[in-house]
């Protein structure tokens, strides 16, 4: 007699390894300006991951938190994927999603954490205004540049502020100590957490 095992587990136990897998190459091969790991060792399939802004542009003081979910089948479809730092960015609504193709119609299974979180870090720099998710910023960064600059330097220096109110007051974490906190999440457990209900 044989034993048909139930595809929903076999789909999360495919999900696990992919996702560890993952985790081990980003932990392996660091990709500059990019952290990112579980938020806990019992469930890999939600991370925190966190983007230094890219030299030479307009981010480069500040650093972007960001939430990732990842579903039951991944890598057959994206994780959802939010900022949870506040952005004026023509691609990026205000509730932190994301207007990027690769994480709809575009998405492929040959994608990695590592490879999405660049395309994200890369948007930063290169947005596309003729797909806004914002259209107030998608509309200043075409026909009024020095104005969306200045946006983005405002909430930039928000951001800036309130770490340093924080880091004074002694609540919260600074951009290091998340930083931080998300590296040492990265070490690999010996095998995939049990799957979540």
């Amino acid at each position: 007699m044989s034993s048909t095992s139930n595809p929903t587990t076999t789909t999360t136990t495919t999900a696990q390894r992919r996702l560890m897998r993952d985790l081990r190459d980003l932990t392996q091969n660091p990709v500059e300006g990019i952290n990112a790991a579980p938020i806990s060792t019992d469930n890999i399939f939600q991370w925190n991951a966190i983007l230094d802004g890219p030299e030479d542009s307009l981010f480069e003081d500040a650093s972007f938190v960001l939430t990732l979910k990842f579903p039951q089948d991944y890598p057959n479809h994206p994780p959802d994927v939010k900022f949870v730092t506040k952005v004026f960015h023509p691609n990026i609504y205000m509730d932190g999603s994301i207007c990027l193709d690769i994480l709809q119609q575009r998405w492929s299974a040959s994608l990695d954490v590592s490879t999405l979180l660049v395309s994200i870090r890369s948007l930063l720099t290169d947005p596309n205004p003729a797909s806004p998710a914002n259209s107030e910023a998608a509309m200043l960064y075409q026909n009024h540049r020095r104005d969306y600059e200045r946006r983005v330097r405002e909430y930039i220096d928000q951001q800036i502020m309130e770490e340093d109110d924080n880091d004074e007051s002694g609540h919260g974490k600074s951009a290091t100590d998340k930083k931080n906190n998300v590296a040492t999440t990265t070490t690999s457990p010996s095998q995939p957490p049990a799957a979540s209900d």
